[in-house]
């Protein structure tokens, strides 16, 4: 990587103050520091006269958008709360009003063609938390992670990545703590000392520079602030706080019934059964097995009337048969709510039934769209909804995902109207698949929690399994 490097002729320019914050520019780079609160900061840097897009999958609007006013220094400014310092080469120190550093640049930003690293300063007493789920010790120091959602059985206490990238981390350091949160939804990598324990560092392969700081001085706060940038957790259904079974899987219907009333007969406390995939005709979503299970709907019923609450697995992949009268398929095309490669032909790869086609959730509409497909299975009485394989997994390929260079077309409200290669859409692909899920159940049901279990997430989405699962994963999938 080649780091930012000064000439005489290009000399920092000195730092300008903005109403809510600063700007230095070295060498073609341009810095910039926003408070969004006294205790919030968003810290952004670009190459080139163009600013990248303002726009976020996990920050919400308002948020993003917040500002307070701040005083302007020689270098920098402060807030009510917090001091910035912008010094050579555009490093950053950001501290408390008492002087107590909280991050320091360790040196300048570097950038190999669009591959991107920062540098942050170490020190021995530094303990580092988050990144939410991976594997290890709870103390990430000395361990360095990457982000890129996969579908990884029988991952081990050493394995990363695994399902889900939330590029959020607490750095505690002598009773004060900082948050960081690295809006950034291409492959990333967090490194905290492994590599220089001296240092720690954090970067992307492409995309924007663009992170939050979040100021405690206690957890406690610094997990509040994450929550007002993202998003608090909507309230789950009460059922949903309590003991869950699920296992791969419970067929015929004769065995799931078995299941509880054996529950019950001992006296067992169960609030929630699961069906995994084999409750679907040949794999397929949206439907059910009418051999496996003949009254699917009165089944229902008769679990409700026993205050069991069933959970259904609905995966993203749509199986490819045209002609045969599967809904989510012919409407889906009808409506071109797939994935395409790069020719415009819609993507095509194998999964648990076969080849399946992918809705594009990073549209508004295809998300609309998919909501429709929950009515009648909502209709019916079940209680809610499993979103598995969505990192995306696909079958029979080194990736275990889609081509790096399928193409989503982005049409989301806050964002430009374009395409997007995979490469930057995929680790958000689950968490907008969960979205359009949850959404869908809301305008389904208004006056009902939705409960929608994912496995794959992004900042923003819930990274967290629901208390009292139990749970036997079947190959390729976990509860969590």
């Amino acid at each position: 990587m080649a780091a930012i490097s000064l000439s005489p002729a290009l000399a920092q320019q000195p730092v300008q103050p903005t109403p809510h914050g600063c700007i230095a520019r070295a060498h073609g780079v341009t810095l910039e520091v926003s408070a969004l609160r006294d205790d919030v900061l968003r810290v952004r840097m670009w190459r080139g006269a163009n600013q990248p897009e303002d726009a976020s999958w996990a920050v919400l609007p308002a948020a993003r958008t917040s500002a307070v006013r701040t005083t302007p220094e020689a270098a920098g400014f402060h807030t009510g709360r917090l001091r910035v310092a912008v010094g050579n080469d555009l490093a950053l120190t950001v501290s408390d009003l008492e002087g107590h550093v909280l991050q320091q640049d360790a040196k300048p930003a570097e950038w190999s063609g669009d591959r991107f690293r920062l540098y942050k300063q170490r020190v021995p007493e530094e303990s580092f938390f988050g990144l939410g789920d991976k594997p290890g010790p709870l103390d990430r120091s000395g361990e360095a992670f990457t982000m890129w959602n996969t579908d990884h059985f029988g991952w081990q206490e050493s394995t990363d990545p695994i399902y889900k990238s939330i590029p959020f981390f607490i750095d505690f350091n002598h009773g004060r703590t900082l948050g960081v949160l690295v809006d950034n939804t291409w492959r990333s990598f967090f490194d905290f000392g492994r590599a220089n324990p001296n240092q720690v560092a954090f970067g992307s392969e492409n995309g924007p520079i663009d992170y939050y700081l979040l100021y405690g001085p206690d957890p406690k706060q610094v997990v509040s602030s994450y929550a007002w940038l993202t998003g608090p957790t909507p309230l789950p259904p009460l059922w949903s706080l309590g003991f869950q079974q699920s296992r791969y899987t419970y067929e015929p219907e004769s065995q799931l019934m078995g299941i509880a009333q054996r529950l019950r007969a001992d006296k067992i406390p169960s609030d929630a059964l699961y069906l995994d995939i084999d409750f679907q005709k040949n794999n397929r979503p949206f439907t059910v097995d009418a051999d496996k299970f003949p009254n699917f709907a009165d089944m229902v019923h008769t679990l409700a009337a026993d205050q069991f609450h069933l959970v259904v697995i609905t995966d993203l992949h749509i199986a490819d048969l045209p002609n045969s009268h599967y809904a989510p398929y012919d409407t889906g095309t009808a409506q071109d709510q797939f994935v395409k490669n790069p020719d415009g032909s819609t993507y095509v790869g194998k999964v648990w039934p076969g080849p399946a086609v992918f809705p594009d959730f990073t549209r508004e509409q295809t998300r609309a769209w998919w909501g429709t497909l929950y009515k009648e299975f909502s209709d019916e009485g079940v209680a809610g909804f499993w979103n598995d394989m969505n990192e995306p997994a696909v079958f029979g390929v080194p990736s275990k995902t889609m081509p790096d260079n399928v193409v989503h077309r982005v049409d989301e409200p806050g964002f430009q109207k374009r395409t997007a290669t995979h490469l930057e859409i995929h680790n958000v692909y689950g968490m907008e698949n969960s979205r359009g899920t949850y959404e869908g159940l809301l305008k389904l049901h208004p006056d009902t929690r939705p409960f929608v279990l994912t496995r794959a997430s992004y900042a923003g989405g819930s990274d967290m399994p629901p208390p009292g699962l139990v749970t036997t994963a079947r190959p390729g999938t976990t509860c969590a």
